[in-house]
């Protein structure tokens, strides 16, 4: 007997035990097919009028409950319309890198890309803000991968300048400065946006967007390029297949050059809807040869009368054995009679080796918003052992806002087997405001979990101050909490949750004080003895000064720069060796 079909099997005598009698189905809420393509629409790019207004402004204090650092602010609660995808990653050195889609002063008025990164002891280059990536207004939808070397590459659709599929390359590692590449899409009457993003271990850089629609609810073709060389010239576009919702997600092997593209396929092309999908995958086990004539893994293969079937949410990840693992939802789907649920659903796992398993179960009412389930936005992480965790947004019917719209809380699950069985989930937020007013509100939402899970679970989200998606006019514009939460690996032992990561190799400290007057400090770490040079640049990329020059032992140093001698203005400082090169930015004010 197929491992398939026991996983099918499984899922029907689950369902059977958890629906059985009378009260078949029990605790959604059902509506029309029809009812629910009114209700969800795709936030079109060029929806956004870029008008001038004011939201209601963030005030320091406003967090109530909700874990973590402050990375910056947004307008923008919503940063996905389908999967989440993954907006902060940790390179090889500890440093957190976060992007997040900001809306300034107005939801629908500037929007653009941000980007804050966190070094390995702790520093944020931009505390609470976060820096600037585009340069032209109208970016958004961003996601993040990182290079072998711990430079960051946002990549983003940019309507502002026409460019669509965007890149943008670090200079280096936590630099903040970033140049913006062109990225090309498939030939259509219309345009593709919303790109997922990973590099392999190869440094190819892959993309997949996705054809915006004349019509919402309309097939949309998914579009796949990659780059070999960081976005300079780029492989020949190809139409990989045909969806309906947002849901593309592409993950990359740790340990290989496996890639693969994963997303919920309409069961037909005929009358499809967005409700109707399998969870599939396309797998190249090179990062360069594809089958996208055939090679389509269709991982559930949903019948007519199953009364369960994929949305719009998925992710995946390849675990330290190159076994690539799938998450997903799956909402009541009654297809002889049209009906769908808009709350209730199932998280699920699977992977080749395990079949289909049940994460967890969220089969209730709520009140999520568009695009979302009772249980969405989910991720998948892993660590060195193999243990995969889930993360994912929950939403109930006893926490809503004054609007009525359900406050999420994230929850997350482990399986140290491969994802046969998962721990009960737990709420790792815990912050609900029931009843709460505009800006009373801890809606914990959009969020998403760094692949590379240490010491830590590495969580970046949105600390919505009133609930619901406001570009699918769900609640008041408020400027909205961007996180950071760095949460305690409940399977690593000997490390206190509030106890700082500490540093593990090469590393360069923010200079203090920063901004300064005269002199300023900066400290560093070598992890081995040898020739370091530690020198000081100008915005023109002209040398300032050596403050270091010669062969250092392991350890701690610090060095004082007197810049009384030189001018107002924004400084960098460049630490190289053979462990590597960093830099940071400081301002010299007078």
């Amino acid at each position: 007997m197929s491992k398939k079909f026991l996983s099918l099997l499984a899922i029907t005598l689950f369902a059977l035990a958890l629906f059985a009698g009378n009260n078949s189905w029990a605790g959604a809420t059902k509506i029309t097919i029809e009812q629910g393509m009114q209700l969800e629409k795709l936030v079109s790019p060029f929806d956004q009028p870029y008008t001038s207004g004011q939201g209601i402004p963030y005030q320091p204090g406003t967090i109530l409950d909700s874990p973590g650092e402050l990375v910056g602010t947004s307008h923008y609660d919503y940063q996905t319309n389908g999967s989440t995808g993954n907006r902060i990653a940790v390179d090889d050195l500890g440093g957190v890198h976060v992007v997040w889609m900001n809306g300034i002063d107005f939801w629908s008025g500037n929007r653009w890309v941000y980007y804050n990164f966190r070094d390995e002891f702790g520093t944020w280059s931009w505390p609470g803000e976060g820096t600037q990536v585009n340069t032209t207004q109208g970016a958004g939808y961003t996601q993040l991968s990182i290079m072998s070397d711990g430079r960051a590459v946002p990549g983003y659709h940019s309507v502002g300048n026409d460019l669509y599929n965007v890149i943008a390359m670090d200079v280096l590692r936590g630099f903040g400065s970033f140049t913006e590449l062109d990225v090309p899409e498939c030939p259509s009457a219309f345009y593709y946006v919303w790109p997922y993003m990973t590099i392999d271990g190869s440094g190819r850089i892959h993309i997949v967007d996705t054809e915006n629609p004349p019509t919402a609810g309309d097939p949309q073709q998914i579009c796949y390029t990659n780059s070999a060389d960081e976005g300079n010239t780029w492989s020949d576009p190809v139409l990989c297949d045909t969806l309906i919702d947002i849901s593309q997600v592409l993950t990359s092997s740790r340990v290989s050059d496996k890639v693969a593209i994963v997303f919920t396929h309409p069961r037909t092309l005929v009358e499809p809807t967005q409700y109707n999908n399998d969870i599939c995958y396309y797998e190249s086990l090179d990062g360069v040869t594809w089958n996208f004539n055939g090679g389509m893994v269709n991982v559930t293969n949903y019948q007519l009368m199953d009364t369960l079937r994929a949305y719009t949410d998925c992710d995946a990840v390849y675990d330290y054995n190159d076994n690539l693992h799938l998450l997903w939802n799956t909402p009541f789907y009654d297809e002889p009679n049209g009906l769908i649920s808009v709350d209730a659903c199932l998280l699920w796992h699977w992977s080749e080796a395990t079949g289909l398993n049940l994460v967890a179960n969220t089969w209730w009412p709520s009140a999520p918003g568009a695009w979302n389930r009772s249980s969405s936005k989910m991720s998948l992480g892993v660590d060195q052992g193999n243990n995969l965790f889930a993360l994912w947004t929950q939403f109930t019917d006893d926490d809503k806002s004054v609007g009525a719209w359900s406050n999420g809380e994230l929850y997350i699950s482990y399986s140290i087997d491969g994802g046969i069985a998962w721990s009960p989930p737990e709420n790792i937020t815990n912050s609900p405001t029931p009843d709460c007013w505009p800006m009373e509100c801890d809606s914990d939402h959009w969020s998403t979990l760094g692949e590379e899970v240490d010491e830590y679970l590495h969580i970046t989200y949105m600390n919505d101050k009133d609930a619901g998606g406001i570009p699918q006019t769900e609640g008041v514009d408020t400027e909205n909490p961007v996180m950071y939460y760095a949460y305690l690996n409940p399977l690593h032992s000997g490390v206190e949750e509030e106890e700082a990561p500490q540093p593990r190799t090469f590393s360069l400290l923010q200079n203090y004080p920063n901004p300064f007057n005269a002199s300023t400090t900066i400290d560093y770490v070598t992890k081995t003895p040898g020739k370091v040079e530690l020198a000081v640049y100008n915005l023109v990329g002209e040398k300032v000064e050596v403050l270091v020059n010669k062969v250092m032992p392991a350890g701690a140093h610090a060095v004082t720069w007197d810049a009384s001698n030189v001018a107002s203005g924004v400084y960098y400082y460049k630490l190289s060796s053979t462990e590597g090169t960093i830099a940071k930015r400081m301002l010299l004010l007078r």
